[in-house]
This record gives C-alpha cells, structure tokens and sequence, in this order.
C-alpha cells in the first residue's frame, strides 16, 4: 500500500473521529434539557442524511433492495436494538460522568467485538489475544476504582455501549460484501430511529423543540454523526484494516482536548494507568490481527460506532 493513501486514509480516519467528538459535547449539552431517548432518536434520523447523499450519488436507492431478504432483516434488526442499547447507555454516561472518561471507556468495543467474534464468527481466540482481553478488562477496572469514593454506577454505562457497538460490528460482518455500506447505514439508523420512537412515547415524555438554537444542535449532531461514521468506512476501504485500526486509539487524546477545552474537564487521575492497559491490549489484538492477516484471505473490515 502506498504510504500517501494510508496517510489519507488517517487523516479522514481522524476526522471522523473528531466528528464524533463533536456529537457527543452535543448530545452532553442537549443532556441537561431533553430526555437521552429523544437525543438518540433525532441523532438517528439527522444522521442519515450524509449516508443519503453518499447513497443518490453512487448507487441509487435500488441498492437497498440487496436487503430484502428475512435473514439480512433479522440482522438489522438485532444491529439496531444493539446500537439503540449502546447510544441510550453512552448519551446517558456523558450526562453523569467526565467526557473523557465516558470516551475511554467505550474504546472497550473492540475486547467485545474479539469476544463476540468466538460464537458469531467461530473465531478462534489463541493465548496471546485472550491475555490482550484480560489486560484491557484490567484497565476498565482500574479506571473504576470500585472501591474508591469516586466510583459511580454510571461508569457502568460507557461499557454497556462497548458491548453494544461491538455486537453491532460483529453482525456486519454477516452481510455480505456486495450490499453498500451506506445502505447498511441508512436501513440500520432508520430502525434504530423507529425503535427509539416506539420506547420514547411508552417510557418518557417528549419534550418539544421550542429553539430554533436547539433545532439547529439536533440537526448537526445528527450530522456530525453520519459524517463520522461515513468517515470510518472511507477509511477502511481506502487501507488494509490491520494498518489503520491502531489509529482509533488517538480518538482517546482528542476526546480529552475536547472534554478540557469545552467543559474543562482533566481527569487524568481517574484514566491513568488503566488507559495504558486499554490501549495496550488494543495494540497487542493489532499486531496479533496484524500477523494472521498475512496468513489468510482479507475479510471485510468492522465498521465500529
């Protein structure tokens, strides 16, 4: 692979991530005023509109028809309640905990898509990665601090939205190539977005956008979603998956600026050293990816978030 298309593929691999960066301070803000199960709903449905211009440009509508079949729908399905679990579990961590920390804790997505991948894909998971996921549960662990004063339940959540990103990357890798990632996009946040109206108006109240401020900060942080998910699958299919899934990791260090710049947030007491732990387990399951990569055919890279 030439070395200017990995750095290209970097760099739109890092804006996305800012991009999600600046979602989540929305979803943070939106926090203190709208229930978290009305911010993932408008999230979803403002989020399709990057994937539906990726969608009319390229293949056309047509292509969501490579669907329609009752499997590929029952996957959708199980994809969306995952996602709908893992953004009502972290939109509610970054009203309660620090912004940083609710990021760093929910880099524990790949350790759950390594797991899941044992019974979903029969992936076989040798001594080097299991250690990797001991040492990153490690780090979870040591980021709690469960029985220090400063422990709370909602440290709990971040984890909970790793499980559920994982899962939701697990069971993409269930559809088959030929099927546009931004059809797979578009179906999935649109159930997603059905799902949440269903439990919005059984469990919460609505609370009616009166500001045209606040109507404006639902449409970009539905936006900026999109755009960083669309960014992830740029990315991957620009590079080999086993080069580029390292960089997500520098999505730890721009959450952190962007937790201390807009809430003034600095909590490296409560992140180290557990970060260490979680990174490292992340690099050992790279270089371990790495390795196989280059001993068996080249599957379809995870599309995480």
């Amino acid at each position: 692979m030439r070395q200017s298309t990995l750095l290209k593929a970097v760099s739109i691999l890092l804006f996305g991530i800012a991009a999600f960066d600046i979602m989540s301070v929305i979803v943070r803000l939106l926090g203190n005023s709208f229930p978290i199960l009305q911010i993932s709903v408008l999230r979803n449905i403002f989020g399709m509109i990057p994937a539906l211009v990726v969608l009319a440009a390229g293949p056309g509508f047509a292509a969501l028809k490579k669907l329609n079949n009752s499997f590929l729908l029952k996957i959708v399905l199980i994809r969306s309640a995952a996602v709908l679990l893992a953004q009502v579990s972290f939109y509610t961590a970054l009203t309660k905990i620090e912004f940083a920390t609710a990021a760093t804790l929910g880099f524990t997505s790949p350790l759950f898509i390594t797991l899941l991948s044992i019974p979903l894909l029969g992936l076989h998971i040798g001594f080097v990665r299991f250690l990797a996921i001991i040492f990153g549960f490690a780090g979870v662990v040591a980021i709690f601090r469960p029985f220090n004063d400063d422990f709370t339940v909602w440290m709990t959540l971040p984890i909970l939205a790793g499980f559920g990103y994982g899962l939701s990357s697990v069971l993409v890798k269930l559809i088959p190539d030929e099927v546009e990632s931004s059809a797979i996009q578009i179906t999935q946040q649109f159930t997603t977005f059905l799902m949440g109206v269903c439990l919005l108006f059984t469990t919460s109240e609505f609370v009616p956008i009166v500001s045209l401020d606040h109507l404006m900060y639902f449409c970009l942080m539905g936006v900026c979603g999109g755009i960083g998910l669309l960014c992830l699958i740029i990315a991957y299919r620009l590079a080999d998956p086993s080069s580029l899934s390292i960089f997500e990791y520098f999505g730890i260090p721009i959450s952190f600026i962007f937790g201390w710049l807009v809430f003034g947030e600095a909590p490296i007491s409560t992140l180290f050293p557990g970060v260490l732990l979680i990174i490292g387990a992340g690099i050992i399951i790279f270089f371990r990816e790495k390795r196989l990569s280059n001993q068996k055919p080249k599957q379809a890279p995870i599309t995480l978030r």
